[in-house]
């Protein structure tokens, strides 16, 4: 029985699945403050806007309240109660506060309550419903009972009316005349359309729009809201991470928080286990419309994996969907110099009762040129100069099907099925001079590479919540598969005939990783939270070189350098985490262990190792509200990290690129650890100021090393140490109401040690995006960033400056977006290096098509009420991560 027969029989058996609401859980203190300041606590730390009617809630009521980590509802619910309040959550995370119905009269002559509801529908002159009118019953001019109407302009008001008995309606909203009329109960026919006349002297040409802060700080990291920025229009995931505040992505797609330390990437909570190379094409296939906001995790508590020496970045896709049937399709149309580059992709949603199905296709074809060349200095002060024309050829896909099901209200189970493949060609004509002791070596040499990588991952999820205050027990069964054929084509002609070559070099690969994990979260009533968990993962890959030469017209085998290399490791991992409350002052703590078993075995050279490593990573953070009101806080995190080698780089291979350039595995590769700290200070709703720093101990770096005949040999090594020191700041400005910005800055100062050998740089990178808002015309968004030049292993890469711009607006009732985008206006970004090492420099510069314009839509359609996308747990993230096809 095959994988997909596998899957088949359980999506079968799972077809009766569900929907899961999770209840977002914030903290609080107020001290009989006015409870509007409470609401503006409660929007500033969670995802909801809450709407009311002055009418409702007048400056002068105030409450108290101290809440550590509850939902929204039981706090809003706390404070409401006893104010004649109640709440209700209505479309795209909106919360009215209504006034409650009053209880029934007792002991009156006559007091026979009749309807317990009256309903009524609010539009304009021209039958526009109005969405959000305030709705108030009085009677002898004191209100008893209110509400808002929904987005279809309804209202209802649950109350006992007396018949026969005089009461007055009134119905208001800003633009709008007041209405007003009296009525005697039961004669409420005329509610069933009420009509707001517009206001005579609204202006109409100035109209301000709120809209949610780009970075919205938590206790233990921050959250970027993509979904309502420019950020979500038209760009690929790895796009996404480029322009957010406080992620920086260089040339390669290696993705760093702070420094210069690489991180883990999650999405949905799936860790992705690939290399930076192949996470950077895996990034390339998920589109901006498909992403609610990201969370950026400097220092990560115990309950996350150990991986990742620099933080992890957590993607995370949307969640709101509409019941019944909902779906959204989108195009997308790049011109980069006289190449195209196009694609499109679809979501689907559905669900019935306690049944939840969801899928989504992607689909991208990229073509494009770079130019690239290398010169080279050597000891013996021979010289090497070359100049690359490359040209791309890519098509990429992506699928995602999932299943849920309710099996109760607190228990669900899900599966989940991603798939990822694509076709890469690329070409390379190469043309070379090599210049020794006064004679040329001149020739052009010519590559031709086929890459297929595909995965597979299949997650089987369930989760019981134990109780209403948060316990809960989920447990995560994964299979990921990933396979690639990849397929280089070589042929070399100098004037020399003797330097002559043409060969082929086949490496496939296949990679099989099996994981199960259990966790439990206990909720205790003293504001304390206690959590453990357990995890297994178990990896085997399979690689093979095999390089043939052409001789005498046939393909020759060379043994010398093909190579069959099986892969196993083990992973063996438990943690457990305490959490606390005092006051102000919330703690933090955890501990990780992980331990690690290796087997390594070249079938070619019969060559075999075998590694076990144990390490304990534990975790403390401390936050201390100060303000609540202005959300000032100040925080200090430790945590040890660690960076396992991707199974690529262990794998004892020799890969070569041409004449002179040859890449090399590593199988004595350890993995990197790490100590790093934080202290913050948050201030002012949305700005913040941090200082860091981090050691870490056999840091994994490519080395650039000369060696005989010289050729450059490049291998991932263990430098011996590294530090990485600095001060990053973030402001989130408001120039005026259609005016935003959001500004981030970071200096770092880091420094690399291998042998006798240091490589260190003090860099400055900043990046600001700014939003103007032009109503009913369009939205203007620019974003800018400056790299100054900084180090990576024993290379020091030059400085890097872009300025994008971007027009966007939405259309038929907001269903249809359509952008139009400017990349790199200024044509400024490309790629330098500079690589001096055993007194050989490397003088290395590629162009890529970065100024570009781009044309995208995306239109989304509903039906249905209000539920919430499943989100199905992955338990191999990082395993994924180190695939590295």
């Amino acid at each position: 029985m095959n994988n997909k027969t596998c899957i088949l029989i359980i999506y079968s058996l799972l077809f009766c699945t569900s929907l899961f609401a999770q209840k977002q859980k914030i903290s609080i203190t107020a001290d009989n403050q006015p409870i509007k300041a409470v609401f503006e606590q409660i929007q500033a730390k969670s995802e909801y806007y809450i709407l009311y009617s002055d009418e409702v809630i007048p400056d002068s009521m105030k409450v108290s309240v101290q809440a550590d980590h509850l939902p929204v509802s039981e706090i809003l619910n706390t404070i409401l109660g006893n104010k004649g309040l109640s709440c209700s959550l209505t479309h795209k995370g909106l919360i009215v506060i209504s006034a409650s119905a009053p209880e029934r009269r007792k002991n009156s002559p006559g007091a026979t309550p009749l309807r317990p509801q009256i309903f009524g529908n609010v539009s304009d002159q021209k039958n526009n419903a109005l969405a959000f009118a305030s709705v108030a019953l009085l009677q002898e001019g004191r209100q008893f009972a209110g509400t808002m109407t929904d987005e279809k302009g309804s209202f209802s008001l649950s109350c006992n009316l007396l018949e026969d008995q005089k009461y007055t309606i009134k119905v208001s909203s800003v633009g709008y005349q007041t209405f007003m009329h009296d009525f005697v109960y039961p004669d409420t026919g005329f509610m069933h359309r009420v009509i707001l006349t517009e206001e005579k002297n609204t202006l109409k040409t100035v109209v301000v729009t709120a809209r949610r802060p780009l970075v919205v700080r938590k206790a233990d990291r921050y959250v970027i809201d993509v979904e309502n920025s420019f950020l979500a229009n038209g760009n690929s995931g790895l796009d996404v991470l480029q322009k957010s505040p406080g992620i920086w992505v260089d040339h390669n797609g290696s993705i760093r928080i702070k420094g210069n330390q690489p991180v883990a990437v999650m999405i949905n909570d799936v860790f992705q286990r690939m290399s930076s190379e192949e996470l950077a094409e895996y990034l390339k296939t998920l589109k901006s419309e498909a992403i609610s906001k990201i969370e950026v995790i400097s220092n990560p508590p115990s309950e996350f994996e150990a991986s990742g020496s620099g933080g992890i970045i957590h993607i995370i896709l949307k969640k709101a969907r509409e019941d019944g049937f909902v779906g959204s399709i989108f195009g997308r149309y790049q011109q980069q110099g006289e190449k195209p580059a196009a694609g499109g992709g679809i979501s689907l949603d559905y669900k019935v009762k306690n049944l939840y199905l969801f899928g989504s296709a992607f689909y991208t074809k990229e073509k494009s040129y770079y130019l690239a060349t290398t010169d080279i200095v050597y000891p013996d002060k021979s010289l090497y100069y070359s100049s690359t024309d490359r040209n791309n050829n890519n098509d990429r896909r992506q699928y995602r099907l999932g299943i849920a099901y309710d099996l109760s209200r607190t228990q669900y189970i899900g599966l989940q099925t991603v798939g990822a493949d694509s076709k890469l060609l690329q070409s390379f004509i190469t043309g070379i001079d090599y210049i020794n002791s006064g004679s040329t070596t001149s020739g052009i040499s010519d590559s031709y590479w086929i890459r297929n990588p595909g995965l597979t991952s299949s997650t089987l999820n369930y989760l019981w919540r134990i109780d209403s205050a948060g316990s809960s027990l989920k447990v995560i069964a994964d299979y990921t598969g990933s396979n690639k054929t990849e397929t280089n084509n070589f042929s070399a002609a100098y004037n020399d005939p003797l330097k002559d070559a043409v060969y082929r070099t086949n490496t496939p690969n296949n990679t099989n990783i099996y994981s199960f994990q259990s966790d439990y979260t206990k909720v205790l009533k003293n504001k304390t939270e206690i959590k453990g968990g357990v995890k297994f993962a178990s990896t085997k890959r399979d690689n093979e070189l095999i390089n043939e030469d052409f001789t005498a017209n046939e393909w020759v085998l060379d043994p010398s350098i093909s190579n069959r290399f099986i892969y196993n490791e083990k992973l063996l991992m438990g943690y457990m985490s305490f959490e606390r409350t005092v006051n102000k002052t919330s703690i933090k703590m955890g501990v990780r262990a992980e331990e690690t078993y290796v087997r390594g075995n070249s079938l070619t050279s019969g060559r075999q190792f075998s590694k076990k490593y144990f390490g304990l990573f534990p975790s403390v953070f401390i936050n201390r509200n100060i303000n609540e009101a202005r959300a000032n806080a100040v925080h200090l995190s430790y945590s040890r990290r660690l960076q396992r080698p991707a199974f690529n780089e262990l794998n004892p291979y020799r890969l070569q690129f041409d004449t002179y350039m040859v890449k090399i595995g590593n199988p004595d590769l350890l993995p990197q650890y790490t100590h790093n700290m934080e202290f913050g200070y948050e201030f002012k709703k949305g700005y913040s100021a941090d200082v860091f720093f981090s050691s870490t101990s056999n840091t994994i770096g490519e080395l650039a090393n000369p060696v005989s005949n010289n050729v450059i040999e490049y291998q991932s090594q263990n430098f011996n140490n590294s530090s990485d020191y600095g001060f990053s700041f973030n402001a989130p400005v408001s120039l005026a109401p259609w005016w935003t910005t959001n500004t981030n800055l970071s200096f770092h100062h880091f420094n690399y040690t291998i042998n006798n050998f240091n490589n260190d740089q003090t860099s400055f990178f900043a990046k600001s995006s700014q939003t103007i808002n032009i109503k009913k015309i369009f939205d203007l968004d620019t974003y800018a960033e400056y790299r100054s030049p900084y180090v990576r292993g024993n290379s020091r890469l030059a400085h890097v400056f872009y300025f994008d711009m971007g027009f966007s607006r939405k259309i038929l009732n907001k269903k249809v977006r359509l952008s139009l985008y400017f990349t790199d206006i200024f044509n400024t970004f490309h790629e330098q290096d500079v690589t001096a090492y055993n007194n050989t420099r490397i003088d290395f510069y590629q162009k890529r098509p970065t100024r570009t314009a781009i044309f995208s839509f995306n239109y989304s359609f509903s039906s249905g009420k209000k539920f919430t996308n499943k989100k199905i747990d992955q338990s191999n993230n990082e395993e994924r991560n180190r695939i590295g096809n």
